[in-house]
Protein backbone atom coordinates (compact mmCIF):
# COMPACT_ATOMS: atom_id res chain seq x y z
CA UNK A 1 0.00 0.00 0.00
CA UNK A 2 1.65 2.90 -0.86
CA UNK A 3 -0.60 5.53 0.53
CA UNK A 4 -3.67 6.04 2.93
CA UNK A 5 -5.86 7.94 0.51
CA UNK A 6 -9.51 6.11 0.09
CA UNK A 7 -8.83 4.05 2.94
CA UNK A 8 -11.93 2.54 4.12
CA UNK A 9 -12.63 -0.58 6.82
CA UNK A 10 -15.17 -3.39 5.84
CA UNK A 11 -16.84 -4.76 9.27
CA UNK A 12 -18.91 -7.11 10.42
CA UNK A 13 -17.48 -7.80 13.73
CA UNK A 14 -19.41 -7.35 16.56
CA UNK A 15 -17.57 -7.18 20.22
CA UNK A 16 -20.96 -7.64 22.32
CA UNK A 17 -21.68 -11.28 20.49
CA UNK A 18 -18.41 -12.25 19.84
CA UNK A 19 -19.38 -14.16 16.48
CA UNK A 20 -16.91 -15.19 13.64
CA UNK A 21 -16.64 -12.60 11.51
CA UNK A 22 -14.33 -10.56 8.76
CA UNK A 23 -12.86 -7.20 8.71
CA UNK A 24 -11.26 -5.97 5.33
CA UNK A 25 -9.27 -2.82 4.60
CA UNK A 26 -9.49 -1.33 1.72
CA UNK A 27 -7.76 0.96 -0.15
CA UNK A 28 -9.26 2.68 -3.63
CA UNK A 29 -11.29 -0.80 -4.72
CA UNK A 30 -8.56 -3.13 -3.03
CA UNK A 31 -8.27 -5.36 -0.27
CA UNK A 32 -4.81 -4.62 1.48
CA UNK A 33 -5.72 -5.95 4.98
CA UNK A 34 -7.96 -9.09 5.54
CA UNK A 35 -8.65 -10.40 9.02
CA UNK A 36 -11.34 -12.92 10.47
CA UNK A 37 -11.97 -12.99 14.01
CA UNK A 38 -13.19 -16.14 15.36
CA UNK A 39 -14.48 -17.40 18.70
CA UNK A 40 -14.17 -21.45 19.54
CA UNK A 41 -14.93 -23.58 23.04
CA UNK A 42 -12.15 -25.62 21.96
CA UNK A 43 -8.12 -24.51 20.40
CA UNK A 44 -8.29 -24.96 16.55
CA UNK A 45 -5.36 -26.79 14.76
CA UNK A 46 -3.63 -23.47 13.36
CA UNK A 47 -1.57 -25.82 10.44
CA UNK A 48 -4.58 -27.07 9.77
CA UNK A 49 -6.08 -24.06 9.07
CA UNK A 50 -3.46 -22.37 7.72
CA UNK A 51 -3.49 -24.69 4.83
CA UNK A 52 -6.92 -25.85 4.39
CA UNK A 53 -7.48 -24.95 0.18
CA UNK A 54 -10.38 -22.44 1.49
CA UNK A 55 -9.92 -18.73 1.10
CA UNK A 56 -10.30 -18.16 4.74
CA UNK A 57 -7.51 -18.96 6.71
CA UNK A 58 -5.41 -19.97 4.08
CA UNK A 59 -1.18 -18.93 4.31
CA UNK A 60 1.57 -19.50 1.93
CA UNK A 61 4.32 -21.39 3.63
CA UNK A 62 3.15 -21.19 7.39
CA UNK A 63 5.86 -21.80 10.05
CA UNK A 64 5.10 -21.64 13.73
CA UNK A 65 6.80 -18.89 15.68
CA UNK A 66 8.53 -20.42 19.04
CA UNK A 67 8.72 -17.12 20.55
CA UNK A 68 5.76 -15.68 20.49
CA UNK A 69 2.91 -15.30 23.71
CA UNK A 70 0.39 -16.94 21.82
CA UNK A 71 -0.01 -19.92 19.53
CA UNK A 72 1.02 -18.05 16.03
CA UNK A 73 1.73 -19.44 12.65
CA UNK A 74 3.28 -16.61 9.65
CA UNK A 75 3.53 -17.21 5.99
CA UNK A 76 4.57 -15.18 3.49
CA UNK A 77 1.21 -13.99 3.04
CA UNK A 78 -0.26 -13.46 6.50
CA UNK A 79 -0.44 -15.39 10.01
CA UNK A 80 -2.91 -17.20 12.37
CA UNK A 81 -2.69 -16.54 15.89
CA UNK A 82 -4.77 -18.03 19.22
CA UNK A 83 -4.93 -18.02 22.56
CA UNK A 84 -6.92 -19.11 25.24
CA UNK A 85 -9.38 -16.90 26.17
CA UNK A 86 -13.16 -16.38 27.83
CA UNK A 87 -15.22 -14.60 26.20
CA UNK A 88 -19.26 -14.76 25.58
CA UNK A 89 -18.28 -16.48 22.41
CA UNK A 90 -16.20 -19.76 23.30
CA UNK A 91 -12.94 -20.30 25.52
CA UNK A 92 -10.34 -19.57 22.15
CA UNK A 93 -10.04 -16.43 19.96
CA UNK A 94 -8.32 -16.80 16.81
CA UNK A 95 -7.26 -14.13 14.49
CA UNK A 96 -6.68 -14.53 11.03
CA UNK A 97 -4.15 -11.96 8.89
CA UNK A 98 -4.50 -12.41 5.12
CA UNK A 99 -2.41 -9.85 3.15
CA UNK A 100 -4.00 -10.28 -0.64
CA UNK A 101 -1.96 -7.69 -2.35
CA UNK A 102 1.82 -10.00 -1.72
CA UNK A 103 2.85 -12.31 -3.84
CA UNK A 104 2.77 -15.82 -3.04
CA UNK A 105 6.91 -16.25 -3.82
CA UNK A 106 7.89 -13.57 -2.57
CA UNK A 107 9.34 -14.38 1.52
CA UNK A 108 10.57 -10.28 2.21
CA UNK A 109 7.46 -9.77 4.30
CA UNK A 110 7.40 -12.38 6.86
CA UNK A 111 9.53 -10.46 9.80
CA UNK A 112 6.64 -7.70 9.14
CA UNK A 113 4.30 -9.81 9.06
CA UNK A 114 4.93 -11.25 12.31
CA UNK A 115 6.16 -7.54 14.28
CA UNK A 116 2.74 -6.84 13.36
CA UNK A 117 1.02 -9.74 14.66
CA UNK A 118 2.92 -9.24 18.01
CA UNK A 119 1.78 -5.77 18.06
CA UNK A 120 -1.57 -6.01 17.13
CA UNK A 121 -2.50 -9.71 18.54
CA UNK A 122 -2.33 -8.31 22.42
CA UNK A 123 -3.86 -5.18 21.46
CA UNK A 124 -7.14 -6.81 19.83
CA UNK A 125 -6.97 -9.51 22.82
CA UNK A 126 -7.31 -6.66 25.00
CA UNK A 127 -9.85 -4.30 23.04
CA UNK A 128 -12.10 -7.18 22.75
CA UNK A 129 -12.00 -7.63 26.76
CA UNK A 130 -10.68 -11.57 26.67
CA UNK A 131 -10.06 -13.01 30.09
CA UNK A 132 -6.99 -15.00 29.76
CA UNK A 133 -8.58 -18.75 31.55
CA UNK A 134 -6.36 -20.60 32.70
CA UNK A 135 -5.05 -23.98 30.74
Amino acid sequence: MTSTDDLHEFNRVDRTQAITAPCVLVSKRDPVLEFRFSWDDRATDLMYLATDTGAVSNLTAPRYVKSFPAQTLVGTDGAISQAACKTQGGNYFTLTLQLPQVRLADQSHRADIENFMRAYFPATLATLGCVTSAT
